[in-house]
C-alpha cells in the first residue's frame, strides 16, 4: 500500500509540475467584479474599467499573437475605460526582437470611450525609452507622476498615475493634488497604498502576479510587497481607501498554479 501511495504522490507531483509549467501560464481568464467605493458619485455608477497588468511582452508565453488576443478580449467586453498597470517589459521586448511598431500597432487597437491609460512598472525603465517609444505611437496616455480627467455620464473623474515605486521618484500626494472630484490612482506597485490619501476613490495595481504559485491552504510562498500575502491580489479595503490588485498576465518564474493569468473588468458603484 505504501508503495502505491508513493507512486500516486510522485505522479501527482509530476502532473502538477507539468500543469503549472505548460498549461496554466498559457491560459487566460477574464474576471468581472462589481465593487463599491467611498468618495464616489452615484452618477458615475456603472463605470466599467478593464484592468490589465504585467504583460511582459516577449516572454516565452507572450508573443505578439498573445498580445493580439488580449486586446481582442478586452475590446469584446466594451469597457468604458482601459488601464494598463505597467511591466510591458523593456528588456524582454528588446530580447525578443519584436519590432516596436508591431507592438504599437496592436496596442493601438485598444478602444474605450473614456480612453486608455497606462503607467510604468519596474521592468519598464531599462533599457530606457523602449516602452515610452512604443506607447508614443498609440492612443494610450502614459501617466508618470501626473493626472488627467475623463468624463462619464457628464461627470468628471480624475485619473492619476505615478511612476514605479522602486524605480522612480514618487510623491503620491503631489501627483494626486487637491481632490475635489472622484479620483482613481494607477500605481504598478500596490505598496503605494500606504502613502495614498484617504479621499482617493480607488487604487489599481498589479506587480505581484498574485504570487504566481498559490499552494493549497498556504497561499503564495512569496509576494513582492511589504505586506506579503495580504497584498497578493484582489480587493483590499482600509478605512476610506479601496485597492484592487490584479495578478496580471505574465510570469517571471515560468510557473503559475491556481492563479491563472487574468484580465479584470471592474464595475464601480457608490458604497
Amino acid at each position: 500500500m505504501q508503495k502505491i501511495l508513493g507512486k500516486v504522490f510522485i505522479l501527482l507531483l509530476f502532473t502538477t509540475f507539468i500543469y503549472s509549467y505548460l498549461v496554466e501560464p498559457s491560459s487566460l481568464v477574464t474576471r468581472s467584479e462589481t465593487i463599491s467605493l467611498k468618495n464616489w458619485d452615484k452618477n458615475l455608477n456603472g463605470l466599467k474599467v478593464a484592468v490589465v497588468s504585467d504583460l511582459h511582452i516577449g516572454a516565452k508565453k507572450i508573443n505578439l499573437k498573445k498580445v493580439k488576443k488580449i486586446v481582442k478580449m478586452i475590446n469584446s467586453q466594451n469597457p468604458d475605460l482601459i488601464v494598463i498597470l505597467g511591466d510591458f517589459d523593456a528588456l524582454l521586448i528588446e530580447s525578443s526582437k519584436i519590432p516596436h511598431k508591431d507592438i504599437s500597432a496592436v496596442l493601438n487597437q485598444l478602444k474605450a470611450p473614456c480612453g486608455v491609460y497606462a503607467v510604468l512598472g519596474n521592468h519598464d525603465y531599462n533599457p530606457p525609452g523602449v516602452v515610452r517609444s512604443i506607447l508614443k505611437d498609440t492612443g494610450i496616455k502614459l501617466l508618470v507622476n501626473k493626472s488627467d480627467y475623463i468624463i462619464f455620464n457628464t461627470k468628471k473623474i480624475k485619473i492619476c498615475g505615478i511612476g514605479d515605486w522602486w524605480f522612480d521618484n514618487v510623491d503620491v500626494q503631489k501627483t494626486v493634488g487637491k481632490i475635489n472630484t472622484p479620483t482613481i490612482l494607477l500605481s504598478h506597485n500596490p505598496d503605494a497604498f500606504d502613502k495614498t490619501p484617504d479621499k482617493v476613490s480607488l487604487i489599481l495595481s498589479g506587480h505581484t502576479h498574485g504570487g504566481e504559485v498559490v499552494l493549497p491552504l498556504f497561499g503564495p510562498p512569496f509576494v513582492p510587497s511589504v505586506h506579503g500575502k495580504a497584498f497578493a491580489k484582489g480587493l483590499i479595503k482600509e478605512n476610506e481607501k479601496t485597492l484592487y490588485i490584479t495578478s496580471g498576465i505574465g510570469t517571471l518564474s515560468r510557473f503559475r498554479l491556481f492563479n491563472p493569468p487574468e484580465i479584470v473588468f471592474l464595475t464601480l458603484m457608490q458604497e
